[in-house]
């Protein structure tokens, strides 16, 4: 039976009779196994209770220009749940993805500021996503809105990253602290290797420029615990949990389920990038040295950040530092040889750039490459308790099975 048509006046009617509301799906993070947020999904559910997907829809909406009515009236409904959300878990972090048009008029951001300003919700509490066709246009206005959120404090995230042409000079101009790593590439990481090249890639390339990852679409195990490994940040997908209403998605904050977590990917990962500090060090080094004085200025820029808080395993260790003395004491061998070691970075870069002997940039190497090599010990010996550990946690997990979402909800019926 063929569907009937969907015209403009139906979905301004939908909205008028209230007829939309938001599913929840979960995002769980890699490192600890649990819930840290959700993605807000926009439903059409008809008065008899016909579901309208949103790709039967949402394609007019936009291009009609009615979808910035639809964000008008939904953004504080988004508002509402947030706000029920909270009560059960204040942290939360729930993704809204809008359109290229509503970032043309400043009344998002208006809105924002007076949510925010009038505490229903923190700056932490809800996440913009855009995708590249959103954005793709190089706006102005576009960017001004985008940078007045950042200013609000809340975070902008990159959709459907993957699969657009213009996504790497999206993420060069535009404020971005989150990339959402598509569902389409994360599928197929199991039918094609270079597939899984370009998750690898992306997630090395987000760790680099400080971006959090997130994977979509994740539907088995194995491709779950292939991205924890790999050192993504979060997850959603079906197999953790399909898009829920409010109260559905409460209940399973509320319940605490535990899925497999391990932060083995995220330190070998920042391990990775120590690596990639050092390599900068040195090829700044041959360049420097190779290049006349006067052609510096022309130089590519090399992100040569000497401080140790700046590099990815520092921020590491001392984010861990934080939970307590056992930490403390745990990566206490690393942090002075960390340190020297980016000290004697910084010597080496100043001593070309002063145009010290060939003798004294010699020695200056081989003292940062020393201090490199006590780091890279101190990370092995790090990585192999990280990995010791897991493996008996994997040992008692395998006693456990995965929460399954019909158990600690009960039976429903969700398309």
């Amino acid at each position: 039976m063929q569907k009937a048509s969907i015209e403009i006046a139906d979905i301004e009617q939908a909205l008028h009779d209230g007829e939309f509301c938001f599913y929840y799906q979960p995002k769980v993070s890699f490192a600890t196994g649990q819930i840290v947020g959700g993605e807000a999904l926009l439903r059409w559910i008809k008065a008899d209770g016909t579901l309208i997907q949103p790709e039967d829809f949402l394609p007019l909406a936009e291009e009609t220009g009615f979808i910035t009515n639809i964000t008008a009236v939904m953004l504080p409904e988004l508002i509402d749940d947030i706000e029920k959300i909270k009560v059960v878990k204040s942290d939360a972090q729930i993704a809204f993805n809008i359109s290229g048009l509503d970032l043309y008029s400043p009344y998002i951001v208006k809105m924002l500021r007076s949510f925010i300003g009038s505490r229903r919700i923190n700056p932490g509490n809800i996440q913009i996503e855009i995708t590249e066709t959103a954005v793709v246009v190089n706006s102005e206005r576009i960017n001004t809105s985008l940078l007045e959120l950042v200013a609000l404090g809340i975070e902008i995230a990159m959709d459907d990253f993957g699969t657009g042409y213009s996504s790497l000079d999206l993420l060069s101009r535009l404020p971005i602290s989150a990339l959402k790593i598509d569902q389409g590439v994360v599928r197929r990481m199991s039918e094609d290797v270079k597939n899984t090249h370009i998750v690898r890639s992306s997630l090395y390339m987000a760790r680099e420029l400080s971006i959090k990852t997130v994977a979509e679409g994740v539907e088995n195990r194995g491709t779950y615990t292939y991205l924890m490994a790999a050192g993504c940040n979060e997850v959603q997908g079906y197999w953790i949990s399909p898009p829920l209403p409010l109260d559905k998605y409460i209940a399973l904050c509320t319940s605490q389920p535990q899925w497999p977590g391990s932060s083995f990917g995220l330190l070998y990962n920042a391990w990775v990038n120590h690596i990639s500090y050092r390599r900068k060090v040195l090829d700044a080094t041959l360049t420097l040295s190779m290049t006349d004085q006067d052609e510096w200025k022309e130089l590519p820029k090399m992100d040569l950040a000497h401080s140790p808080a700046r590099c990815r395993l520092g921020q590491w260790y001392m984010g861990e530092v934080s939970e307590g003395e056992e930490s403390r004491r745990k990566y206490k061998q690393l942090e002075e040889p960390h340190r020297l070691m980016h000290a004697a970075g910084a010597s080496l870069i100043k001593a070309i750039r002063t145009k010290s002997t060939a003798r004294d940039i010699t020695r200056a190497t081989r003292i940062f490459l020393e201090y490199s090599d006590v780091v890279d010990a101190e990370v092995s010996r790090l990585v192999e308790r990280d990995l010791e550990r897991t493996f008996a946690e994997l040992d008692i997990e395998k006693e456990k099975d995965v929460p399954s979402i019909e158990n600690l909800l009960g039976e429903y019926d969700i398309e």
